[in-house]
């Protein structure tokens, strides 16, 4: 016996032998391969796919016929209308925006993009394409003034793109899509009660700083009145708001609103033309937010479904 092991310790069992650069060059290059021709196979779960398994004795009459693979099937990216909310990091600046486009059936995409960068609000016109990719997502390159953007999305079963992430280098954004109903917009579509979890950045002492809101709103003929709930880290602030919207036919939209503590805010927004509520962006240099602002209806039309 060794000094110091009790009675009870097993020899000690010999070294594992390291994996060969062979090993794991083999794993490598087999995992793409495992994506690629990923299956449900039914009586599988647990099993690694392509794992090979034990041969068992076949016992005379009870021989099965092997269970064939069954491939996944997506559906092809849908065009249409969709409203996208997205936020992150962009070169090390904090980045957020608002798309509303159009996917066509030939794979082309026009739309309007709403950003802030930075302190910096812009607005402007885009064109773009989207393409299939395996495994049930799309491809998607847009184009506005003499930037490309690339990003991925993921589809639903119908081929709705339902979040997306941009794919260049030094970009980390990920969005959030909504489908964006065929016909006009107006104010009208708010009549009611509306509520919302918002978040965002604030600019103080040169650094950009995290913030959060909740708010309720009661809007009706373009006018709201409401009350926000807003956590800027150490400080809780509450107060109530008023404020007006504008809404032309194309679903593009401006807020202004004044709360009880003699602060103003100032939005660009997209109606949501099935009115189940609408998305924003905040303009004012100091403060980064974006949110998206749910109707009731929409929440209790949900509520029903199930």
């Amino acid at each position: 016996m060794l000094p110091g092991r009790p009675s009870s310790m097993p020899p000690a069992l010999a070294p594992r032998a390291p994996r060969s650069r062979n090993q794991r060059r083999l794993n490598q290059a087999v995992l793409p391969g495992l994506l690629a021709t990923l299956s449900l196979a039914p009586g599988a779960a647990g099993a690694a796919p392509g794992a090979p398994t034990a041969a068992r004795p076949v016992q005379a009459g009870s021989a099965l016929p092997p269970k064939t693979a069954t491939p996944v099937q997506c559906t092809a990216p849908r065009p249409g209308r969709y409203v996208v909310m997205g936020d992150g990091v962009a070169q090390n600046e904090p980045v957020a925006r608002i798309l509303q486009e159009t996917w066509n059936p030939d794979g082309s995409i026009s739309g309007i993009r709403l950003e802030r960068r930075g302190r910096t609000y812009r607005e402007v016109a885009y064109t773009g394409r989207f393409r299939a990719l395996s495994l049930c997502r799309a491809g998607i390159e847009r184009t506005y003034d003499t930037n490309t953007s690339i990003s991925q999305a993921v589809l639903d079963a119908g081929g709705r793109p339902r979040y997306s992430l941009g794919t260049l280098p030094d970009v980390v954004v990920v969005s959030r899509w909504f489908p964006q109903a065929a016909g006009d917009c107006s104010a009208a579509l708010l009549d009611g009660s509306v509520l919302s979890m918002q978040h965002g950045r604030s600019w103080k002492d040169g650094l950009w700083k995290p913030n959060a809101v909740i708010q309720n709103e009661r809007w009706r003929g373009g006018s709201v009145l409401g009350v926000a709930i807003s956590s800027y880290g150490p400080r809780i602030e509450e107060a109530t708001y008023s404020g007006t919207i504008s809404v032309g036919a194309d679903c593009l939209a401006t807020v202004k609103q004044m709360d009880s503590l003699g602060v103003a805010y100032n939005y660009r927004a997209v109606v949501l033309a099935d009115g189940s509520g609408y998305l924003y962006l905040q303009t004012d240099p100091d403060d980064l937010t974006v949110g998206y602002l749910e109707h009731q209806r929409a929440r209790a039309g949900a509520v029903a479904h199930h």
